[in-house]
């Protein structure tokens, strides 16, 4: 009776979202009052938004506003001034506040029922954490993916279009979730309304500059984003140089071999209309963007883990292997960033070797297989989700 009353509680929903607030709250407060340098990261977003204004070259150090170099793309720089304006505590509180919040609704929109939408958002709080503590766009990033899918099941073609559009503009592989518009009717319709929102929103920064400002300030951007991939970090890529001495000049075969995994399920075109189909997509495409993206770094893996919880809660039962990989998840992608484990644990062995990794490269081939063999799967997916609807508690209603 104890673990029944402490589940409802877990779950409900007044609970979760109350969590996710003063998470919110009490990590942007700890971060700014150790300083500038404890929340580094939002004046790399921020103050670019005041060099935009100017017609300067946001993508040069400017180390007397920030350390390292703005990444983001000049859009993402014009639209941070709404946060940039205010003092840096509003600031930092605002854009955390719509991190969240983004991650939030979708996650209260996932599912059908309240008690699959509270549970997913507590499997992926952790890796909110670790996002929140470095006040990065991750968690903006993965909502906004997710809001993609929720919008397409809707039939909701202009905002979807909306969604994938400002997940590419602020990280240029949130466009990999515009995969699924191919699942959904008039998939030229709706790739229109991304592309012409894509296309609208990148000329905005010509509000505040002139042309010959806006041009120099892309081609600078497109510089940048070529010059800083060149490192290896927390990817498959890492993984296989790491563990195997696999050179850094075959990176892009691995990332073509990981595009032509992902394309190869689309041979079985007549499941693109079954939900179990799309939702194992869903929970693809975001672990597939991170461990092929070979400059991930530790609180990038929201995103992943947000793909995996998906799918977790939905096909658990399609196979004993979802308790170890969820385990193995759960131990060494989400705790291990977690001060859990010893520092020196990290930096001798679990950075060494990118074990944070491992168990999301491990997850991403069985649901990719899923995908590639899905008639033989179709029925013990189509059970598993049966039986996760079935363990629904009807008695919160969900958001609509």
């Amino acid at each position: 009776m104890l673990t029944a009353r402490l589940r409802s509680f877990l779950l409900n929903p007044y609970f979760v979202g109350a969590l996710y607030l003063l998470l919110t709250v009490v990590v942007t407060a700890q971060h700014y009052l150790k300083g500038p340098g404890s929340y580094n990261n939002y004046l790399i977003f921020a103050k670019p938004f005041f060099n935009l204004l100017e017609g300067k070259n946001l993508y040069i150090e400017y180390p007397e506003q920030y350390q390292d170099t703005y990444k983001y793309s000049p859009v993402f720089a014009l639209f941070i001034g709404v946060f940039a304006v205010l003092p840096d505590f509003l600031g930092l509180l605002g854009w955390n506040l719509l991190n969240n919040v983004v991650l939030y609704t979708a996650g209260r929109r996932l599912f059908p029922d309240v008690r699959r939408q509270s549970l997913f958002l507590l499997l992926v709080v952790v890796d909110m954490m670790t996002a929140l503590h470095n006040s990065q766009a991750n968690c903006l990033l993965v909502g906004l993916m997710l809001w993609t899918y929720i919008n397409l099941e809707k039939r909701r073609y202009l905002l979807a279009g909306l969604c994938v559009a400002l997940a590419a503009l602020i990280k240029v592989y949130g466009i990999g979730i515009g995969l699924i518009f191919l699942f959904y009717p008039a998939p030229i319709r709706s790739g229109l309304w991304a592309a012409l929102w894509t296309v609208v929103l990148a000329f905005t920064p010509l509000l505040v500059v002139s042309w010959t400002d806006f041009q120099m300030i892309y081609r600078a951007w497109f510089d940048i984003v070529q010059a800083s991939a060149t490192g290896i970090q927390l990817s498959l890529m890492g993984v296989l140089q790491s563990w195997f001495g696999v050179p850094i000049t075959a990176k892009g075969i691995v990332q073509i071999i990981g595009m032509l995994l992902l394309l190869a399920p689309l041979v079985h075109w007549r499941a693109w209309r079954e939900a179990d189909y799309r939702r194992l997509y869903v929970a693809s495409i975001p672990i597939f963007v991170v461990i092929f993206n070979q400059m991930a770094e530790s609180p990038t893996f929201v995103i992943a883990v947000a793909g995996f919880m998906y799918w977790f809660i939905w096909y658990r039962r399609s196979t004993p292997l979802a308790g170890p990989l969820f385990g193995l998840v759960f131990v060494f992608t989400t705790l291990v960033a977690t001060d859990l484990f010893p520092d020196s644990a990290r930096e001798n062995f679990f950075d060494v070797y990118k074990i944070k990794a491992v168990p999301m490269i491990l997850a991403w081939i069985f649901i990719q297989s899923q995908l590639l063999f899905y008639p033989r799967w179709r029925e013990r997916l189509q059970r598993a989700a049966e039986h996760s609807a079935a363990g629904s508690e009807p008695a919160l209603q969900p958001i609509h």
